[in-house]
This record gives C-alpha cells, sequence and structure tokens, in this order.
C-alpha cells in the first residue's frame, strides 16, 4: 500500500493554522518533519509543543477543533497525539516536550530518518547516546546534556549545523 503524498503548500496552511490556534496554550510550538525540511510533498504534519504550565490549556483546545470539526482524533498517547485534519485528511502528529527535551524533539522530529541514523552513530562512537525518543543526549552514565537549541546538539556531537533543509 502506499502511503498517500500532500503538496506541501496545502499542508503547511493546515500546520500553520493548528500552531496559530495552539500557540497561546505554549511555551514553544514548532512545524518538525518534513515541512520544516521544504519537502514538496509530504505524509504527514509533525508539530512539537511545549505546552504551558501544567498542559491542560492544549488539551481544550485541541478538544475544541475536534468538536468544531477541524481535527479528527486518532490516537490519544502521552507524549503524542494524532490527528486527520479534516477538510484535507492530512494526518497531523503533535508531540509534547518539556523544557529540558524540546530542542533535541524537534531534531529528532524534522528528521530526516538517515540524518537522524548519522546523528545517533557519531553521538555512539563518542560515548553518548542521542535518544530516538528526543528525550535527549545522553552521556554514558545517563546524565543528561543541557541542549538548548538545536545547533547545541551539533556542537555536542562536534558537527557544523546543518539547516533543516539540508537534512536529508
Amino acid at each position: 500500500m502506499m502511503t498517500r503524498r500532500f503538496p506541501a503548500t496545502t499542508a503547511r496552511a493546515v500546520a500553520e493554522k493548528l500552531v496559530s490556534e495552539l500557540r497561546g496554550a505554549t511555551e514553544r510550538i514548532e512545524i518538525a518533519g518534513s515541512l520544516r525540511r521544504n519537502r514538496p510533498f509530504v505524509h504527514d504534519i509533525d508539530v512539537v509543543a511545549y505546552p504551558a504550565a501544567g498542559g491542560t490549556e492544549i488539551d481544550v483546545l485541541l478538544r475544541g477543533l475536534v468538536e468544531r470539526g477541524s481535527l479528527t482524533p486518532v490516537r490519544d498517547g502521552g507524549k503524542i497525539k494524532n490527528f486527520i485534519a479534516t477538510k484535507t485528511g492530512i494526518p497531523i502528529d503533535i508531540y509534547f516536550a518539556g523544557l529540558d527535551t524540546f530542542y533535541t524533539l524537534l531534531l529528532i522530529r524534522t528528521g530526516s530518518k538517515n540524518h537522524n541514523i548519522k546523528l545517533a552513530m557519531r553521538a555512539k562512537d563518542l560515548g553518548l547516546k542521542l535518544r530516538a525518543s528526543g528525550d535527549g543526549i545522553e552521556q554514558a552514565d545517563g546524565t543528561r546534556i543541557s541542549v538548548q537549541c538545536e545547533e547545541d546538539v551539533f556542537r555536542i556531537l562536534g558537527l557544523p549545523y546543518l539547516p533543516p533543509e539540508g537534512r536529508e
């Protein structure tokens, strides 16, 4: 079965509207995935969100979007919620981060898969672990290394920063 692809222009309009609707309930929110890498076609929309204190306000906003028919819920997990944009049929994955994991989760969810594998292998070569879940980068003893931006991950791994569109 072939996965459906959507024009990035359509997906970006949906993603930007969603981010705009949720921004007030978050400390940080960013579009990730292939949209962030500026691919011309995408399979879905990935969003990384760090909810405002308590996290309940974002749930209220998402329920409102479902109730008014903008989103169709698919799965409600702890760290990820999956929806379908009702009008376009585009799958939407919203990943929830903490303050200390936002940028590693944004990096991982931006991808690409091959780029993530290269970063994880580089971390392993340095005796570190880049968590595929986006839960951070760790030293051998499990201590999480502080990351304040994506550039920090590249610096920690001794690599030049690559902007999202170069991460294929």
